[in-house]
């Protein structure tokens, strides 16, 4: 019996360690590589194409959600790497299809900040109705956010507009510095 234990519990560590390297979390130092798309693409021919597969996560609740007033580290942004994909193509495409990819890592980073920013600004509505409708808030602008950057940039095809993009992304990102994962917010102060 104690053998089976310890095979099951060593399979389950080998597992969360294989899914933990296929997971790669928003970072200002990292920039996404082509040897971080791992998924097999179709290659239809006719143009270059990539698609990056992002999320934002929480883990909210009970005594957690009671006790912490900061949950910045409780939400999490995540590019997963095995559902990733660019097609083989020219240097000068594949350098602007990974600029666009990370234009839109940076903006699930602020869909994880701006929801960072409202666990901690709408604490009642957090203790009282749970997270999810902060969430659903969140996503509702995020993805008002992404269509316009798919449509401003052509879906990444257009250069000047994904800089303009890539640009203001970081801006946003700065104004909610406060709100990256392992910050602290300040508390405001009641008038």
């Amino acid at each position: 019996m104690t053998k089976i234990f310890l095979f099951i519990s060593l399979a389950l560590m080998v597992s969360v360690h294989a899914g933990a390297q296929n997971l790669i979390q928003w970072s200002a130092d990292y920039k996404l590589t082509k040897d971080d798309f791992q998924a097999q693409a179709p290659n239809s021919g006719q143009m270059q194409t990539a698609l990056g597969s992002f999320y934002v996560e929480y883990e909210t609740g009970g005594l957690n959600l009671m006790m912490n007033r900061n949950l910045n580290e409780n939400v999490s942004c995540y590019f997963q790497k095995d559902a990733s994909y660019i097609d083989e193509g020219t240097e000068a495409a594949t350098s602007r299809l990974l600029r666009y990819q990370q234009l839109i890592f940076n903006l699930y980073e602020i869909q994880a900040r701006n929801l960072r920013k409202k666990f901690f600004e709408e604490r009642k509505t957090m203790l009282t109705k749970g997270p999810s409708e902060l969430h659903q808030q969140v996503y509702a602008e995020h993805a008002k956010l992404l269509s316009q950057v798919e449509s401003d940039t052509f879906n990444g095809t257009l250069d000047s507009e994904i800089d303009k993009w890539m640009n203001w992304s970081l801006t946003e990102l700065e104004k909610l510095g406060e709100f990256c994962k392992t910050c602290t917010p300040t508390k405001k102060k009641k008038k």
